[in-house]
């Protein structure tokens, strides 16, 4: 299961997707570092490391590094980080 999940991102267009998500959630944390800090390291500074580790993801999908083992593949699995990558850019940005 954790393979095909995995081979439903293998796609050139979603590689592409993913590195202009990093790119984006990136240039958003640096550019409104203020309130990226107040809004995800303030009372859950959990919620900071999260949107870290799914912008690892997506750089990791995105510059096309090969995963063998399953386990990895669940650790990194690309879906997962849209999933927490999407919503904290737009949290970010609209508000």
């Amino acid at each position: 299961m954790i393979n095909s999940l995995y081979n439903l991102t293998r796609k050139g267009w979603v590689r592409a997707l993913s590195f202009i998500l990093a790119l984006g959630i990136f240039i958003v944390v640096l550019m409104k570092a203020t309130t990226f800090a107040q809004h995800f390291g303030g009372q859950i500074p959990y919620l900071a490391i999260l949107v870290f580790y799914g912008m690892a993801i997506l750089w990791i999908h995105s510059i096309g590094f090969e995963i063998k083992s399953i386990f990895w593949k669940l650790v990194f699995l690309p879906l997962l980080g849209y999933l927490i990558v999407v919503p904290s850019l737009l949290y970010i940005v609209l508000n």
